[in-house]
C-alpha cells in the first residue's frame, strides 16, 4: 500500500461519519418540512392555516434540505458502484416529493 493510498483510507470513516451526521440532520429536517407542508396542504379545516405560511414555510427550507441529502449520502459508503446506487435510490424520491411539494404549494 503506497502512501497516497493509506491517506485516502484513513480518511474514509471520518468522512463517512460526518457525512452520516449531515444526512441525518438535513434529512429530519426534510422530513419535518414535508409534515409541514402537506398538513397544510391535506388539512379540511380552513382555520388550520389560513394564510397559508405554513405551506411556505415547509416547502422553501425542504428544498435545499432535499439537496444536502442528495448530494451527502454518496459520501456515507465506500467508493464503487455502491455509491452511485445509492445516490440514484435516494435522490429520485427526494427530488420526486419536493416537486410534488412545489405542485401543491402553486396550485393553491
Amino acid at each position: 500500500m503506497t502512501t497516497r493510498q493509506a491517506s485516502r483510507t484513513r480518511w474514509r470513516f471520518p468522512i463517512a461519519v460526518a457525512a452520516g451526521a449531515l444526512v441525518a440532520a438535513a434529512g429530519l429536517l426534510w422530513l419535518w418540512c414535508m409534515y409541514i407542508a402537506l398538513r397544510s396542504r391535506l388539512s379540511t379545516d380552513p382555520l388550520t392555516d389560513p394564510h397559508g405560511y405554513e405551506l411556505i414555510a415547509g416547502t422553501v427550507p425542504a428544498l435545499p434540505a432535499a439537496a444536502v441529502v442528495a448530494l451527502a449520502v454518496p459520501f456515507i459508503v465506500a467508493p464503487g458502484p455502491g455509491r452511485a446506487r445509492l445516490a440514484k435510490t435516494v435522490a429520485t424520491p427526494l427530488v420526486a416529493l419536493t416537486a410534488l411539494s412545489l405542485i401543491a404549494l402553486f396550485a393553491t
